[in-house]
């Protein structure tokens, strides 16, 4: 009876543990998440020129600076964020120094698109419309990076950079 017992505690203690680790790492996730979304920084930890508002406007110019923020921290964020490790020797993996040229065509890719809402009517959506396709293609780069091998990180990353720049 006593064994029993012991088995029974041991089994909740355990189950607790669970519960508080599962709590924690959602909580710990949200904030991350969230401080992010809230923050003027169009790179982590460097911010951007757009307008504050934008970080949760529905509009279309804020919408490409939200999607351009995001996918620029997939990139930065790399191997670290999955739940499933990247394959061996990916492009994923690399140095922070790698991204200097990508990040600074980040910004100058944003800078476009606040210069694109300060334009009226027809001008304003046809500059918006062609900014589209270069978010796009930044929102990708993650996952090409991800499947080429580390030997294609530079010219993938120099090509990105070339192409936000266009």
């Amino acid at each position: 009876m006593s064994f029993g017992i012991v088995i029974v505690i041991g089994i909740a203690v355990v189950a607790v543990l669970l519960l508080v680790g599962v709590i924690w790492f959602l909580r710990d996730s949200n904030k991350r998440i969230q401080d992010f979304a809230n923050s003027g920084d169009l790179i982590p930890g460097r911010p951007g020129r757009a307008p504050a508002e934008w970080a949760n406007a529905t509009s279309t110019e804020a919408l490409l600076h939200q999607r351009t923020r995001y996918a620029i921290a997939d990139v930065h964020r790399g191997a670290f964020a999955p739940a499933v490790p990247p394959p061996a020797d990916s492009a994923i993996d690399g140095p922070e120094s790698d991204l200097a040229a990508l990040d600074d065509a980040v910004f100058a890719l944003d800078d476009r698109i606040i210069a694109a809402a300060q334009l009226s009517g027809e001008e304003r959506t046809k500059a918006l419309g062609e900014l589209e396709p270069k978010v796009v293609a930044l929102e990708g780069l993650t996952g090409k990076l991800w499947d080429a091998p580390s030997a294609q990180r530079r010219p993938i990353l120099d090509d990105a950079a070339a192409t936000l720049l266009r």
